[in-house]
């Protein structure tokens, strides 16, 4: 019994315990290197997550500078443009593209305000009056972003792209989350099979590595990855915004201060801006980026009560069985404990993370279930749920 450890016995655990949390950090860091190799190399027979995208095309952006947005316009494409202010992002992406946009780009623009409040009080009235008169282009306005799917009934584009989302005001980052996550909610319905979701953001706001020197700690940012997953969209890639680019197209930022030019009121701040790209769960065509991939931490107690039939690698087995497809994880011993009656427990810690699902709390919650599960059950020879 586990009262009964020999001090001989109770060594050699705790030394398999300190080995295996040693050697987790190279098992699971391969783990990790090779999970976009073997997801490339899956079939659609062999995996329920990762299906075949059902339009071929270019992964080029539409908000990150001129040139990527040429690249991706090689083919039929439809843009749906959200939260235009002045149009004059709407304008230098289609008047200013010149010859480079053709009779294969259509650009739906549109703006929460109406029509009068963009021309007398944001000042897009030339804008407005240039983009009327080109084909291809449809304004529209009183749109709300976060109700495309009901607006929108029965239609879809190819790119659902949003421009710097901002509730007016500082220090509101839950509600900033709660616009994004109306957005995507309300966007998903209405994109095209295999089509893409782009959101602007200021450098610090989005919480990703692509924030560079902005970065801050993932809880005060607008967890835009997280928003996105909760409508079954994964993050696949960020670019920077190029303002220079737009700017020289004359797109001119206004922000939610509504800022002319000729005022010396402030202008929304979008020189380090970064796009981001997401995409639904199972048309991803590939495209992962682990260092994007959304991770959420657990915590599993266990009585060991066998030391000799207690094994390491079966243990692992089940937390990677239970985890899930498309789950990777990472395992830690934090505590292993003897008690005064002389049973002996052990703590350990999972970080679950998925780059190629759209992975939300929730799903985590899940796969450390199925591990408290399969321990109560007795999947693991030695040891049971604590």
């Amino acid at each position: 019994s586990a009262a009964a450890l020999t001090a001989v016995e109770m060594s050699a655990l705790l030394r398999s315990c300190i080995q295996s949390t040693v050697s987790r950090d190279v098992v699971f860091g391969s783990h990790l290197r090779s999970l976009s190799r073997k997801l490339r190399s899956l079939s659609p027979s062999t995996s329920h997550w990762r299906t075949p995208a059902v339009r071929e095309g270019g992964d080029g952006f539409v908000l990150s500078s001129p040139s990527d947005f040429s690249s991706s316009a090689a083919q039929p494409l439809s843009i749906l443009l959200c939260g235009e202010g002045d149009f004059s992002f709407a304008r230098a992406l289609t008047v200013g593209a010149g010859k480079e946009l053709d009779d294969r780009v259509t650009v739906t623009a549109t703006s929460f305000e109406p029509a009068e409040d963009i021309e007398n009080q944001w000042g897009g009235s030339d804008n407005i009056r240039e983009l009327n008169g080109t084909p291809g282009v449809e304004l529209l306005h009183g749109i709300d972003a976060t109700m495309l799917d009901k607006t929108f009934k029965g239609r879809s584009w190819d790119r659902i792209c949003f421009m710097f989302p901002h509730i007016a005001g500082k220090g509101r980052i839950s509600l900033n989350r709660e616009l994004l996550a109306g957005f995507f909610r309300a966007a998903e319905p209405v994109l095209s099979p295999g089509g893409t979701v782009e959101v602007a953001l200021v450098a610090g706001q989005g919480g990703t590595a692509a924030d560079g020197d902005a970065r801050r700690d993932y809880g005060n940012t607008w967890q835009a990855a997280t928003q996105a997953a909760e409508s079954g969209l994964v993050l696949v890639s960020t670019a920077p915004f190029d303002a220079k680019a737009w700017n020289d197209r004359g797109y001119v930022s206004r922000g939610h201060w509504r800022s002319r030019p000729e005022s010396q009121e402030r202008s929304f701040t979008v020189r380090d801006g970064v796009v981001h790209m997401f995409r639904r769960e199972g048309e991803l065509e590939g495209k992962t980026c682990l260092s994007h991939a959304l991770t959420y931490t657990r915590d599993v107690s266990m009585w060991i009560t066998g030391a000799q039939m207690f094994s390491e690698e079966t243990l692992l087995d089940v937390v990677r069985e239970t985890a899930g497809k498309g789950v990777d994880v990472h395992v830690s011993t934090l505590e292993v404990h003897k008690h005064e009656d002389g049973r002996l427990s052990r703590t350990i810690r999972i970080e679950y993370s998925s780059a190629v699902l759209a992975y939300t709390r929730a799903r985590a919650n899940v796969s450390q279930f199925a591990l408290r599960d399969a321990l109560e059950a007795g999947r693991v020879c030695g040891a049971e749920l604590r």
